[in-house]
């Protein structure tokens, strides 16, 4: 009796086993994916693993480096218009994340050191285009520069910072150009030179400083050519 019930548990489990062999990378009547998916390269190496309904991706879906290592986890919503995804190096650290609607850059992203893990830069899109504050970081941590996006185009406030935090310099931009009035600091808080941008041009007067504040020479410039320089 036990002889008999061991081959039919073995039997069971054989079928088992190839019945979930054959539930992957199913099609329905009409050609749609349905169910348990994964794609391997012509190597045999696991490109991504996933899940389909009525040919709509849906859930979790992990891609892969050819090791196997994991390289980007995605999960899918709204249909598989929407896709909040993690990317990985090959060490295992996390090196982005965000946010993907219709297969383009949505709202906040934010990169990261394969090194240590140290935010290096955050990013704001809209539907693929730049769109809003972009944000680059030291390796400390601290923010290296601020700039503003506007439809894709640089519009608004650009700041820049030492590694200690201190103002390094602070302009604007217009239309993807430079534009306005321009400061520059050294390290102590003085300034280094002040003037302005005009459609990505300087332009008119510019007064360059030593470091201990005294005026070292004056620059005017015409549509981005220097036209008069006068050293103090």
């Amino acid at each position: 009796m036990m002889t008999r019930l061991l081959i039919l548990f073995m039997l069971l489990g054989i079928n088992f086993l190839s019945f979930s062999q054959d539930s992957l990378n199913l099609t329905d009547a009409s050609g749609r994916r349905q169910g348990s998916w994964r794609k391997l390269d012509k190597d045999g190496h696991k490109i991504y693993d996933g899940q389909f309904k009525n040919g709509i991706p849906y859930g979790e879906f992990r891609y892969y480096y050819t090791n196997g290592k994991l390289k980007t986890n995605s999960v899918l919503s709204d249909e598989g218009k929407t896709a909040r995804t993690v990317t990985y190096a090959n060490n295992g650290r996390k090196i982005a994340e965000g946010k993907y609607m219709n297969e383009k850059k949505d709202s906040i992203w934010r990169y990261y050191s394969d090194y240590d893990g140290v935010m290096l830069s955050e990013e704001s899109y809209n539907s693929g285009v730049k769109n809003g504050v972009f944000r680059t970081f030291y390796s400390k941590g601290t923010i290296a520069e601020l700039i503003h996006y506007r439809e894709g185009k640089k519009e608004g406030e650009w700041v820049q910072y030492f590694e200690d935090g201190k103002l390094k310099f602070k302009g604007s931009y217009a239309g993807d150009e430079k534009d306005g009035p321009f400061t520059g600091y050294y390290p102590n808080g003085k300034i280094n030179l002040s003037g302005a941008y005009k459609a990505g041009h300087k332009d008119g007067a510019w007064i360059i400083y030593e470091e201990n504040g005294d005026v070292m020479r004056s620059e005017k410039y015409f549509e981005g050519a220097l036209i008069i320089e006068k050293k103090l």
